[in-house]
């Protein structure tokens, strides 16, 4: 009789890991080139970014604390509350970088292909969010460990599974 064969062992995905975040600060500014997260919720624009990314920074603070709406910032650039694309559409909208907000599949085939040296935009057909100076602007509460909802704010968590990364051409 043969002996049998020995069960497939099951490998689980480890769990997202604590992001490792700086205190927050209660300045506007910060020295070098990482943005930090404020006591308020808004990031700390970082002095040493390029021109463009302190405005990128500064134009989502704006919508910083709005809600989660679905449809949200697609009819009106200024709304009561923001979807993801319509959060990431807005601040891109308000610098120069984009005509109109797309829904979130049209960002996985925006601007160049890869990551950005200062912005990152992720994107697949139901979900897109950026990382920016090394904060996460989402709507999504993904690695986030307050798990608050609506436009804020978050760890980065870099390259996920299923996600496009595009960039502005030069940033």
């Amino acid at each position: 009789m043969d002996a049998p064969e020995p069960l497939p062992s099951v490998v689980f995905p480890a769990p997202l890991p604590e992001p490792m975040l700086l205190p927050p600060v209660t300045t506007s500014f910060v020295r070098g080139k990482v943005a930090r997260l404020r006591t308020d919720g808004k990031a700390a624009i970082p002095r040493g970014a390029p021109k463009r990314m302190r405005s990128l920074i500064s134009q989502y603070n704006r919508i910083v604390g709005q809600r989660y709406r679905w449809g949200g910032g697609h009819m009106v650039l200024e709304d009561k509350g923001y979807d993801c694309s319509g959060a990431v559409g807005y601040g891109l909208i308000k610098v120069g970088m984009l005509r109109s907000t797309m829904v979130s599949g049209s960002f996985a085939r925006w601007a160049a292909a890869g990551p950005g040296r200062w912005v990152t935009i992720y994107a697949n057909r139901s979900h897109v969010y950026t990382e920016i100076a090394g904060l996460r602007l989402d709507t999504s509460p993904y690695g986030d460990g307050a798990g608050a909802s609506g436009v804020r704010w978050r760890p980065v968590v870099g390259p996920r599974s299923g996600f496009k990364l595009r960039h502005p051409v030069g940033l």
